[in-house]
């Protein structure tokens, strides 16, 4: 049996309008038969009790005084790294760049990159700082005069 355009596309618009007529009485009988199951014989709900406020709690919060600050740090009109000081804790969060020439998204490239946190500075080239109660140390010998012309 052959099917003539006509029938064919017959056939093909009855079978994606029955699922939808489906769905639609489907969506129009769910609060009938929810309506229908809630009763009126539901007791009433219990009464409630007012109950007394406590004491205040003992302890307080203490608005932060300082927001902290932030360095941004910028090449070519984009932010490249963030430095941020906030009470004791100080960290810096850096652009992620994967290796070579991997872009953003790519299977090589890592888009997550975790802040640095700065837990100890070091001064190489500085003076050592004297505590009260320790002697100072000694100063460092003079240079030694230029040595005499040789004779001949």
């Amino acid at each position: 049996m052959r099917l003539t355009f006509r029938q064919a596309s017959t056939i093909m618009r009855t079978s994606t309008i029955w699922p939808l007529f489906i769905l639609c009485v489907a969506a129009t009988a769910t609060p009938i038969l929810v309506q229908a199951q809630t009763g009126k014989d539901a007791p009433p709900p219990p009464n409630l009790q007012k109950l007394e406020e406590g004491a205040a709690p003992d302890s307080t919060v203490r608005p932060s005084d300082s927001r902290g600050k932030t360095t941004q740090k910028r090449e070519q009109g984009v932010v490249t790294e963030v430095q941020v000081q906030s009470g004791k804790s100080n960290y810096r969060v850096k652009q992620s760049a994967g290796p070579g020439n991997a872009a953003p998204g790519d299977a090589q490239s890592n888009a997550v990159r975790p802040p640095q946190w700065t837990v100890k500075e070091f001064d190489w080239g500085g003076k050592k700082q004297v505590k009260p109660g320790e002697q100072v140390p000694d100063a460092p010998a003079p240079p030694l005069p230029p040595a005499p012309p040789a004779k001949k």
